[in-house]
């Protein structure tokens, strides 16, 4: 018996010395600190990766999006034809699928957050260079996939230009972070979040309404909005769960094109137009103020009241200034 409570007893012993070696983890951030990018609690410091993704429908449904804190939706053709800016702070998946090139748009909406830009090669046309246009702006890591085969590999089950892999993780490991100098240009509060008077379950995004129709629907049971694409749920290729968010934005931009390309937008992401927020259920509008590159976007209702987001993820939908969101109930 005497050898058993001394068994005991060093086994409490080890198990006080390991629960001592763990609570001396020293974290990044606090406990109780607030993730830029969703207002949720999180003991992972801010580091922030932004990711150009395919939305052509052989890239579909993309891998690892689901894992996205925000999404920007955005025309990069004329006619309809988007592509999506995915920023990734509070989960950093293995791998995302499929990384493709990016145009001065998608860097602009980069400098809203910092930290490491990812994409596969650029547009390189007179006046919308993109290699070009790096040089001007500052910007903590960038990973090219045209020109590094460590980082990223091509999926052999889909058929390229659809099918680039970026190894997330690995190139999150190999940045040289500065969280200090991370931003966002959404503020959250979980009491306090800004909703509207006009109830709106469910509303479509036209950019094309034949291969490009992006539209939520509320579930009010779970507080969140369900994502569909052309009538079918949008679902993550890893995971086929369906893309929810507590946000969603409708931000309207004003549209040219650099030299007539179809293939080459000139976005105003400076400046301000209006805004459609769908929030909790329901619908309000209201504006967008972005001073310089060099500063963030602030969203307003149609008081002048800066909006305060649900916590959670966000889908930024940009949309031509000549459009209209349709909101069907």
């Amino acid at each position: 018996m005497k050898r058993i409570w001394m068994c005991l007893l060093a086994l409490c012993l080890l198990t006080s010395s390991l629960c001592a070696v763990a609570d001396e983890r020293v974290y990044d951030v606090p406990l109780s600190s607030l993730s830029l990018t969703t207002g949720l609690e999180t003991d992972k410091a801010d580091q922030i990766m932004v990711a150009q993704m395919d939305n052509e429908p052989g890239a579909r449904p993309q891998k690892g999006i689901a894992s996205a804190d925000i999404v920007y939706e955005i025309e990069m053709y004329n006619g309809g034809y988007t592509r999506y800016t995915a920023v990734f702070n509070d989960t950093i998946p293995n791998e995302i699928e499929a990384v493709r090139s990016t145009r001065i748009v998608n860097i602009d909406f980069y400098l809203e957050y910092g930290g490491c830009f990812i994409h596969f090669g650029g547009q390189q046309y007179e006046g919308s260079n993109i290699y070009d246009y790096v040089k001007t702006v500052n910007m903590q890591a960038r990973f090219d996939g045209l020109s590094d085969s460590t980082n990223f590999y091509r999926d052999s089950n889909r058929k390229a230009p659809n099918n680039v892999v970026a190894r997330f993780s690995q190139i999150y490991n190999q940045v040289n972070w500065d969280s200090t100098t991370a931003s966002s240009p959404l503020h959250f509060s979980a009491a306090n979040f800004t909703q509207g008077d006009e109830a709106a379950n469910q509303f479509s995004i036209p950019y094309r309404e034949t291969s490009y129709l992006p539209s939520y629907v509320y579930n009010p049971n779970d507080g969140l909005y369900y994502r569909y694409y052309n009538g079918e749920r949008y679902v993550d290729g890893y995971t086929g769960e369906q893309v929810t968010c507590s946000n969603v934005i409708v931000q309207y931009m004003t549209y040219d094109w650099y030299n007539g390309a179809s293939d080459a937008p000139k976005v105003t992401t400076v400046g301000s137009n209006r805004c459609d927020y769908f929030i909790n259920g329901t619908h309000f509008t209201g504006t967008w103020v972005r001073d310089s590159l060099t500063s963030n976007t602030i969203y307003y209702d149609e008081a002048g009241n800066e909006v305060l987001f649900k916590p959670g993820k966000t889908f930024i939908q940009t949309l031509k200034d000549t459009k209209e969101v349709t909101i069907a109930g």
